[in-house]
């Protein structure tokens, strides 16, 4: 039988994190192929992943939605409302993955119901957008996702915001 030092198990463990971080990062440019260009994509969901674990998130699922939140929000994780949520008081019975969760159910309230949050204009479609590629749970939620924190259309300058 083979027997590991820590290091050695600490190196094979560091090898998984980057990668699922790279299929995660692979499975976001397959869906928006114009994630391809972002700038230091890779980079920022590496350390965004390591953000995620630091604040004790551990399910894959919600490691994966972070990962997400931050290719179409880079350092959305470093809001003060994130951080507060995402580490209030390690008493409580709910761990990291459950606050990501709820924080999740927040954030897709608030783009589903922007009429309560001020985003959009009452009356406003707020349903998938036609011919939208992605299906399941982040259907539509990317492009509403998108609207919401100004990383679709074009600036003032002619360039498209990311």
């Amino acid at each position: 039988m083979i027997e590991l030092t820590a290091e050695q198990v600490a190196a094979l463990a560091d090898i998984d994190a980057k990668g699922f971080v790279e299929r995660v990062r692979q499975d976001l440019v397959g869906e928006e192929p114009e994630l391809a260009d972002a700038a230091f994509l890779w980079q920022r969901l590496w350390r965004a992943f390591n953000v995620a674990r630091g604040f004790g998130l551990r399910e894959d699922a919600h490691l994966v939605e972070f990962l997400r939140l931050e290719a179409y929000s880079p350092g959305f994780y470093e809001k003060p409302a994130m951080r507060v949520w995402i580490k209030r008081s390690s008493n409580s019975a709910n761990s990291a993955d459950e606050r990501f969760h709820d924080f999740l159910r927040v954030l897709r309230w608030r783009i589903e119901h922007p009429e309560f949050v001020g985003g959009l204009t009452y009356g406003d479609d707020t349903g998938a957008v036609v011919g939208e590629r992605r299906r399941g749970a982040w259907a539509g939620f990317v492009e509403r996702w998108k609207g919401f924190v100004g990383w679709r259309g074009y600036g003032g300058n002619g360039k498209r915001d990311r």
